[in-house]
């Protein structure tokens, strides 16, 4: 079979999505479309839609028979995929870090050592509230565009704030000046990792169990349960993009690694932040529990722990 693929124009998407069709290893074409979030450049996601702006050309598509499968950055995805959908698979995470990038390059000003009142773009709720936590005295300018767009931004700026992931998948790792420790700034959900997405078995045409089982060849799991852990977080909350909220996930194994005939349970590791406007305060917190992996639930232990994270967020409020 030939793999009809959807996939955002910019120069990121394709390369994430070529990235992602070589992983599932059939022949395929790509279906590229340019997205709402990507024509309204001029506007904060948060004014005119939110996350969906970047999928929903492409789940149309789905719906219209154009294309067999969807790529997404998963950190561009609502919390809950709609009925008519389904996250199929998701790739091995990348590095889910920020990085910061100085006037200079890699031989740049590092972010703490930026004079005051400098001015740092970005394009993020979430990053501004946590860089104000490290540096209160800098000026935070609101950015938007591709990878390139934002890195030009360095003309007038002293710094951008991007994604380390889409840096690397880029080639644009020499460019970064340092990264953030997830200690520092906690990531966007699902920060990294790519998402496969389908049609749900109740809209799909009857007889595409063999997509299913080619998507589930190429389906990392420890990232499948990191990914439902932190989106299952934002669902918890009612939380998008215009929301200042995080969290990341993480699975410690033993020195075997993640395998799903594992004898010891593996343990998943999810903090949180939230910004709460009535206190002004960036509240924290952080849930630890083991996976079964000698049950099929282990993916829905790892939503609970997502929740469970929310509802530490909530007793704070």
């Amino acid at each position: 079979m030939k793999l009809r693929v959807a996939t955002r124009k910019s120069a990121l998407a394709l390369a994430q999505t070529t990235m992602a069709a070589e992983v599932i290893g059939v022949p395929y074409e790509l279906v590229s479309m340019t997205t709402e979030g990507d024509r309204r450049l001029d506007k904060s996601l948060s004014s005119f839609g939110g996350k969906g702006v970047f999928i929903k050309e492409l789940e149309i598509a789905l719906l219209e028979n154009r294309a067999d499968i969807a790529i997404h950055s998963l950190k561009d995805m609502p919390a809950e995929v709609l009925p008519q959908f389904k996250l199929a698979a998701v790739l091995k995470r990348e590095d889910p870090r920020d990085a910061f990038l100085a006037r200079g390059g890699a031989a740049g000003v590092r972010f703490m050592d930026l004079p005051a009142g400098a001015r740092v773009g970005t394009g993020s709720i979430r990053r501004i509230v946590q860089l104000k936590a490290l540096r209160p005295d800098l000026e935070y300018v609101p950015i938007r565009g591709n990878i390139q767009t934002r890195i030009g931004k360095l003309a007038e700026l002293d710094g951008v704030v991007l994604a380390a992931a889409g840096l690397k998948r880029m080639g644009l790792a020499d460019q970064v000046t340092e990264y953030f420790s997830t200690d520092q700034v906690l990531p966007a959900s699902g920060q990294g990792i790519l998402a496969i997405e389908t049609l749900s078995e109740k809209v799909a045409e009857p007889g595409r169990s063999d997509l299913a089982q080619i998507l589930a060849r190429a389906n990392d799991v420890a990232t499948y349960c990191i990914a439902s852990a932190e989106m299952s977080y934002l669902k918890a909350l009612n939380a998008g993009c215009q929301f200042p909220v995080a969290s990341f996930a993480e699975i410690v194994c033993n020195e075997d690694g993640f395998h799903l005939d594992s004898e010891t349970a593996p343990t998943l590791k999810i903090r949180g932040i939230y910004w709460d406007e009535k206190s002004e305060k960036l509240l924290r917190a952080e849930v630890v529990g083991n996976l079964d992996l000698n049950t099929v639930d282990f993916v829905l232990q790892s939503k609970k722990l997502g929740i469970a994270l929310a509802q530490k967020i909530q007793e704070q409020l």
